[in-house]
């Protein structure tokens, strides 16, 4: 069973993706993070106009699934309003820990709703809303 949803083909193809691999040369913002127990690596850029994330890319390395969870995080927050966003972070620890959660917002995230089955792996799906929290944190408050 661990095997069929943390390596599933769906994140494994997220985890491989370029799509929003990268550095962003007008970011607005870059936050590094890092999980020292594991080794887990992300560095997050992000250009924000006018309180909307505009784009988005991360460049990291580290296991499956905190590769996998940047890309869906990535991917799900591109046009979003800050605001939003901290709302949508919010939601994704909820998911992690095993509480309701607003599928909707969510949405592609979903995808990885079973890491609360994982404890030890949480820590490797939430690394990238954390960092996403601590960059966003340097241009809006929560």
């Amino acid at each position: 069973m661990v095997f069929k949803m943390m390596y599933s083909e769906a994140i494994l193809d997220y985890a491989n993706s370029k799509k929003f691999r990268g550095k962003l040369d007008d970011a607005t913002v870059i936050e590094e993070g890092k999980n020292i127990s594991c080794g887990d690596e992300i560095t997050l850029y992000l250009k924000v106009e006018d309180g909307v994330v505009k784009d988005a890319k991360f460049e990291g390395m580290g296991c499956v699934i905190s590769q996998a969870s940047a890309s869906l995080m990535l991917e799900r927050i591109i046009g979003e309003r800050v605001e939003e966003i901290f709302s949508l972070i919010e939601e994704a620890e909820k998911m992690s820990r095993g509480e309701n959660f607003d599928e909707g917002k969510l949405k592609n995230v979903t995808l990885m709703s079973d890491i609360k089955n994982y404890p030890a792996r949480v820590k490797c799906f939430i690394l990238a809303w954390k960092t996403l929290k601590e960059a966003l944190k340097k241009i809006s408050r929560p």
